[in-house]
């Protein structure tokens, strides 16, 4: 009996050491532990992935229909509206947003037309709303929110899993003009109608005419005017000249026409000052006498007369007359010496400002290019006389007009 206990316990201690030295279920826990942080960490990048392309989606969204509804910003009639609907048509995809696939909407209340920025980008626009359409500068959009859900924590527990995404865009519209004389400004931005006369210079309160932002003093003003190319450009924020910068600005228009103290320069003037011609100077709308004007200039040279040049014409521009007697070598190729060549000289740019402002720069509506008829008057009776032409754009006048719609937030 004794012996047989004795080996019972002898089998079981080597059993027991057996068990001891055996290592193969620890295989089985590590695996276990290891696949369920494996698939945690998956969950948790599949996640963090849809969350990422779905911001992003978003963002694109807001980013494009700001963009669109900018270009529309153009400070003409109708400018914020149209900007509204155009950033309404544009938009992007949405993937793996709770919502399913589908369009990404604009949010109620936006888009929105901004006059202006805040210094910080975290501050609210909400002061800087706008219907004005000359004052709308910026469109800021807002998606509607989309809702993110997170597929791991939805299955680990039944708390708030779900993230909301909602973007904002800010888009802007700016113009410059460049590579032109320094421009005046026509203070009414539709009293003007192509081919009727009027007088450019503005004698409002303390500032002139003219729109010079490097220019210091009046001889600046001048020697700008005068130049065949001016050494700035006019941005949105057109400052006026103050009064007392402006008064040697005739002179500078005069210059650029060959009138000077150096009568060696040729004279555009030898022929084409159309004032005296000019009806719609005294009377509106009254056309010109381009009869008289052919009859005065070119009666014995050859010069055919166009057929629409009559004594009270309003369907043939004297811009149009111009270019023709320039055609045809009846006017000096030369233009003033060191100033302007021949194709820039009488034309010059104005800034449609609404009300022209005496303090604060505000954003012109648009450029009017216009036709210097002759020379301007000097002393205490400043006039400038010009043709309107056509409102620039950068399809127009690339070269002179350059358009830029870029994101700001």
């Amino acid at each position: 009996m004794f012996r047989r206990g004795f080996f019972l316990s002898a089998a079981c201690a080597r059993l027991a050491g057996r068990l001891k030295r055996d290592e193969a279920g620890n295989v089985l826990i590590y695996t276990s532990l290891t696949v369920a942080v494996l698939i945690a960490m998956i969950g948790l990048g599949l996640d963090g992935s849809r969350a990422v392309i779905t911001h992003s989606e978003a963002q694109a969204a807001a980013d494009a229909a700001a963009l669109a509804g900018a270009s529309q910003l153009d400070g003409q009639a109708n400018a914020c509206s149209r900007a509204k609907a155009e950033a309404t048509v544009v938009t992007n995809q949405r993937r793996f947003a709770a919502e399913g696939a589908g369009a990404i909407s604009i949010a109620g209340g936006s888009p929105v037309c901004l006059s202006d920025l805040p210094a910080s980008d975290t501050a609210s626009t909400g002061g800087f709303a706008t219907s004005s359409d000359t004052e709308s500068r910026y469109v800021q959009v807002t998606t509607q929110q989309l809702t993110h859900q997170n597929t791991l924590l939805k299955a680990a527990t039944t708390s708030n899993n779900t993230v909301p995404i909602q973007r904002t865009a800010v888009a802007g519209f700016r113009r410059s003009l460049c590579a032109a004389a320094p421009v005046m400004m026509q203070c009414t931005t539709d009293s003007w109608t192509p081919g009727v006369a009027f007088d450019a210079w503005f004698n409002g309160a303390a500032n002139k005419g003219f729109v010079c932002p490097d220019c210091n003093s009046a001889n600046d003003v001048e020697a700008a005017l005068a130049a065949s190319t001016a050494p700035f450009c006019v941005s949105d924020n057109a400052d006026p000249a103050p009064g007392n910068k402006t008064g040697k600005a005739p002179d500078g228009v005069n210059t650029r026409l060959g009138q000077s103290s150096t009568t060696a320069r040729p004279s555009d003037l030898n022929i084409v000052d159309f004032i005296p011609y000019s009806n719609d100077i005294s009377s509106p709308n009254a056309g010109w006498n381009c009869a008289s004007y052919w009859a005065a200039n070119h009666a014995s040279d050859g010069f055919a007369k166009p057929g629409a040049c009559t004594s009270n014409t309003t369907s043939l521009m004297r811009y149009d007359v111009y270019k023709a007697e320039r055609a045809a070598g009846k006017i000096p190729s030369p233009g003033p010496a060191g100033k302007t060549t021949p194709d820039e000289r009488r034309i010059i740019y104005m800034a449609l400002i609404s009300g022209c402002p005496t303090t604060a720069p505000q954003m012109p509506a648009g450029y009017l290019k216009a036709f210097l008829l002759g020379p301007a008057t000097g002393g205490s009776n400043k006039r400038v006389y010009v043709e309107p032409i056509s409102i620039v754009t950068s399809k127009t006048d690339p070269t002179v007009l350059h358009e830029e719609v870029q994101l700001y937030r």
